[in-house]
């Protein structure tokens, strides 16, 4: 059972006129948690968004469904499911080929695809207890998988001299925490190659810049761990502002830098949501 608390209504993403309209956008591990309200955020905006999904089907059905329900459908745009493994260069590259096949461009791309430890464990290691094969699957989500997606990207945003990259990062990225050393490893490096791709794209016109929550999240897989229930924890929808901010034209001129949404949403008066697991 979660709650939202002391949450004031983030109005500034929901403006009467869509700022991405016209635009699409591809969302890796966008059907749940932080992915979830960025595609949400950047349809009420008028965009047309592709979810990419890593294993379940039928809730990436129900969630394009519900998009063309109650969002893309008022601004005349769609929305789509793709599935692959952002680790893969193969299915990587396929993915992004089908979104071009089915929406006909790419403006925005959000690797948000990750996961501090594999789903069916372990967890919380010490980096001298960390099986190798572990430390390679958390790597090659997080930092191995923005590379391959923004790798494909670029190659469709280069000739149009336009577009935007979100790379979702974490406070471990900048502050590495004991127990999450992978995890750590990995947002680090995605602060790094922000600040690459950056500088060698910006004269084609496309910004990159990271995007960190500013704190735990409560996604699914963070409320199910039994010692979090209870606790209180950052909802999804804190990056909701702060990504339409870098995918719109108002933040033109705006690349290689790391935002904190709790920061941005502070600055912006804009108020800061949170869950109890």
């Amino acid at each position: 059972m979660t709650n939202i608390l002391e949450t004031e209504p983030l109005a500034s993403t929901e403006a009467v006129t869509p700022k991405l309209a016209g635009r699409v956008a591809f969302v890796t591990g966008g059907t749940r948690g932080i992915g979830a309200a960025i595609a949400r955020s950047l349809a009420n905006q008028g965009a047309t968004v592709a979810v990419g999904y890593g294993r379940n089907r039928d809730s990436a059905d129900r969630f394009v469904a519900d998009l063309l329900g109650t969002t893309t459908r008022r601004h005349g745009a769609s929305a789509s499911a793709h599935r692959g493994n952002v680790g893969s260069a193969g299915d990587c590259r396929r993915t992004i080929a089908e979104v071009i096949d089915t929406h006909g461009r790419l403006d925005i791309l959000v690797n948000n695809a990750g996961f501090a430890w594999p789903r069916e464990g372990p967890i919380d290691l010490e980096l001298a207890d960390t099986p190798f094969q572990v430390w390679l699957k958390v790597l090659n989500t997080n930092l191995t998988g923005t590379f391959l997606c923004s790798r494909e990207a670029l190659r469709l945003m280069r000739p149009q001299r336009f577009g935007t990259i979100i790379n979702i990062s974490s406070p471990q990225g900048k502050l590495g925490r004991a127990l999450r050393g992978p995890y750590s490893a990995a947002k680090f490096g995605v602060e790094g190659l922000t600040q690459v791709m950056s500088l060698e794209n910006s004269s084609h016109d496309i910004r990159v810049n990271a995007l960190d929550p500013g704190g735990i999240v409560a996604t699914e897989a963070i409320r199910k761990i039994p010692g979090n229930k209870g606790k209180k924890m950052l909802s999804p929808e804190i990056v909701r502002a702060c990504a339409v901010y870098l995918a719109s034209d108002e933040s033109l001129g705006v690349t290689g830098r790391s935002f904190v949404a709790t920061e941005w949403n502070e600055q912006h008066g804009i108020g800061v949501p949170y869950m109890v697991a």
